[in-house]
């Protein structure tokens, strides 16, 4: 039952994905000022986490680890965007050690420039091993996860719209589950790719708006 929860789970994320990703902006658009957080964007990096994990009514401590996360999508709006997210990753504590992975729905707002807040739901595992091998099989929790961060864009091109950019990124992720749960804080630094717009879509100054376009 739960496994058929999770699928379903699933497919709404990946169906919601393909109704909003290939939104396209209309002709009759208003012009944007040129920004560096514009158009399709992907985003890949390692993170640093830290896992706090209820299980069997046990209590154990936080537990270290790592997670490699990956975003992609598009920015619908000036301040808008919505993508999706993959992240994988494992923890270790307390004579266990943990395995995540996720897929999930990302949209992000930019609240200031460059700076956005992200919120994220999907599909979370968390498998659970004991190190000395006396689990017979895997415990853990699959099933919905929720996932709230904040994030900044420091680029490192200089190109009017879109180009390369270090993301010092945070989160906060939390798993639910009947018998387990986890709450896993992820902070990284991550490198971001972005299309930006071209320049009919951009509203330039007048030193930019007759320059010839590079081919």
């Amino acid at each position: 039952m739960r496994r058929s929860r999770s699928l379903h789970a699933l497919a709404l994320v990946l169906a919601a994905l393909a109704c909003f990703l290939p939104a396209r902006r209309a002709p009759a658009q208003t012009l944007e000022t040129p920004d560096g957080r514009q158009g399709y964007f992907l985003v890949v990096g390692p993170e640093f986490t830290l896992t706090k994990v209820w299980m069997d009514d046990e209590k154990y401590g936080i537990w270290p680890g790592y997670d490699f996360g990956l975003h992609f999508g598009q920015m619908i709006t000036r301040h808008f965007g919505l993508g999706l997210l993959v992240h994988n990753g494992a923890a270790k504590g307390n004579g266990q050690t943990a395995g995540t992975f996720g897929l999930g729905l990302e949209a992000q707002v930019e609240v200031a420039r460059r700076l956005a807040i992200h919120g994220a739901a999907g599909v979370e595992t968390i498998q659970v091993r004991a190190d000395d091998g006396s689990d017979k099989s895997l415990r853990g929790t699959a099933g919905a996860g929720y996932t709230l961060g904040v994030s900044y864009s420091w680029f490192l091109t200089h190109r009017l719209s879109g180009g390369w950019a270090l993301t010092p990124r945070i989160d906060l992720r939390y798993v639910p589950g009947s018998t387990s749960s986890g709450l896993t804080t992820v902070l990284g630094i991550q490198i971001a790719w972005w299309t930006g717009l071209p320049r009919n879509q951009l509203e330039l100054p007048a030193s930019e708006a007759y320059k010839p376009q590079k081919k």
